[in-house]
């Protein structure tokens, strides 16, 4: 008998002799299973591959209408001998053989978890962008080059032999010193022992899914909250489950009941700047968190990764820094403050942990390159980006500024979005238009953006977006975002009207509450109307 390694993934909504169908139909299309070739009978292949007899019946039945397979009473099924020309795959180079591989099939079924949140690339065939408001972006135009450039050339210079043979899967020793003296404005106190260096926030997450979460494990995320940790623990095959975010972060009340319902390994959360909100957790609320952890004893994520971007006042100290059991993980990042290819974060964590969280980076890439580990050093020791931070928290406030005076005059009424007290985007509520067309307009436009469902594992968000204003000057800002409120204007039903401003003349800001059933945010938002 054929032996077919399918196995169906009961987490998806599709039925389970759709994905059997997909996988057959696969096979055919790419020429591993010949015009011809007879299939197992359904009682046979359904008692091998662990499924009912219907299922197998109903994937072959749907196949055989398609034209894929032919039944012949008394004989079997089989492959047909002439596959239409709908199925005859279209390759640029075709192997000698006439077949290409099936790779669907072997997929294993964490990688078939696996999906691209939808709207997180930008549509194929429209102009090219013009005004770029996707996340995770920097000011370009104010890169400290020359401070960088001597970083790295002094690095390679004074310690070249030193970092050739570097093999600490822990960090360059100078820059995890460099990082503990860094900390201590964050309010945090550790050793160079208890910090290990990264491949950016990302891959802290990712080492401490591998280290903790087994398959079925429950991981509660915020939501919205930030998708690359989403797709982390949806790769170790975890039980992701949402809790919303007010003005103060994660909703602890909220958490509490998820605590009492089920068992949780990791709770997952953005406190010094929400992802995508940007709402910042104050004393009270981490004190509930801190306290609701250690009564069920879960660990704590805290992704620091915005926090320097404070545009009044010192940082936001740590959620680490109340953590006085070792329960917190901590991770930061110094993309943000620098540019994202630079890919070196940190995390500090307990050292039982952290050992657990190194054995699995190193089983992926061993260690963070030592070259940009030394110039980084080197960048922190000389003050450099200290001073760096400061000018980023001026030109971010300067831009956040102009976005928000462009869309209190320009958006119609019934948008709402936040202001965030640091960070480098904003959180938009559409008014009642159809997401989709938005999003094709503004990218017709040549306008990018994050959409909303990104940031959502659920599916919902569809109304909202994230808006990014790191890398626009101000007068870009105002251009692109008037551009784009005429879009989101054309779809706004007949008879609403733009309103002059949210509070009367002269004023366009205000605290509002977020009406129930609209995603559980509340903060700090401007609206219209």
């Amino acid at each position: 008998m054929l032996d077919l390694p399918f196995r169906p993934d009961r987490s998806r909504p599709e039925p389970v002799f759709r994905q059997l169908e997909a996988y057959l139909r696969a096979l055919v299309e790419a020429g591993r299973l010949a015009p011809g070739t007879k299939l197992p009978a359904t009682r046979e292949l359904a008692a091998s591959l662990g499924l009912s007899r219907s299922t197998v019946s109903q994937a072959y039945d749907a196949l055989v209408v398609d034209g894929s397979l032919t039944a012949h009473v008394g004989q079997g099924t089989f492959v047909a001998a002439r596959p239409t020309a709908a199925r005859v795959p279209r390759t640029s180079h075709p192997p000698e053989s006439g077949r290409s591989f099936a790779w669907p099939g072997l997929f294993a079924l964490r990688a078939r978890m696996l999906e691209l949140p939808r709207g997180m690339l930008p549509p194929k065939g429209y102009p090219p962008i013009r005004f770029d408001f996707r996340g995770g972006q920097v000011a370009t135009d104010a890169l400290p080059v020359d401070d960088v450039r001597r970083a790295f050339a002094r690095a390679i210079a004074r310690s070249l032999p030193a970092l050739a043979v570097h093999l600490d899967p822990l960090g360059w020793l100078p820059l995890r010193r460099e990082i503990v003296r860094y900390l201590v404005a964050r309010g945090i106190e550790c050793q160079p022992s208890d910090i290990a260096v990264v491949n950016g926030a990302q891959q802290a997450v990712d080492a401490t899914a591998h280290a903790l979460i087994d398959p079925g494990d429950t991981v509660v995320m915020e939501q919205p909250g930030y998708f690359g940790a989403a797709l982390a623990f949806t790769a170790c095959q975890s039980n992701l489950v949402g809790v919303g975010v007010d003005e103060q972060g994660l909703k602890t009340a909220e958490l509490a009941r998820v605590l009492q319902a089920r068992r949780v390994k990791l709770v997952y959360t953005t406190p010094a700047a929400q992802c995508p909100t940007g709402a910042v957790m104050g004393d009270a609320r981490r004190r509930e968190l801190l306290a609701l952890a250690d009564e069920y004893q879960v660990p704590i994520f805290e992704d620091d990764y915005d926090s320097e971007l404070r545009f009044n006042g010192a940082p936001i100290p740590a959620l680490k820094r109340l953590d006085h059991s070792g329960q917190v993980i901590h991770a930061g990042t110094f993309s943000k403050v620098l540019f994202p290819t630079l890919r070196v974060g940190f995390v500090v964590a307990a050292r039982p942990l952290l050992e657990k969280m190194v054995l699995a980076r190193v089983s992926a890439d061993f260690a963070t390159g030592a070259v940009p580990q030394a110039a980084l050093a080197a960048l922190l020791r000389s003050g450099v980006l200290a001073r760096h931070v400061r000018r980023m928290r001026r030109l971010y406030a300067e831009r956040q500024r102009a976005m928000l005076d462009a869309l209190a005059r320009h958006m119609p009424a019934g948008a709402r979005w936040s202001a965030p007290p640091g960070g480098h985007m904003l959180w938009l509520r559409l008014p009642a238009v159809d997401p989709d067309r938005v999003f094709y307009d503004a990218a017709a436009e040549g306008i990018a953006y994050t959409r909303g469902e990104v940031f959502h594992f659920d599916g919902r968000g569809t109304d909202c977006l994230a808006l990014s204003f790191a890398n626009l000057t101000p007068p870009r800002i105002a251009d692109g975002v008037a551009l784009f409120a005429a879009v989101v204007r054309r779809q706004v039903a007949p008879g609403r009207r733009r309103s002059r401003s949210a509070r009367g003349p002269g004023s366009e800001q205000r605290r509002t509450r977020r009406a129930p059933g609209d995603g559980g945010t509340v903060d700090a938002v401007g609206t219209r109307g």
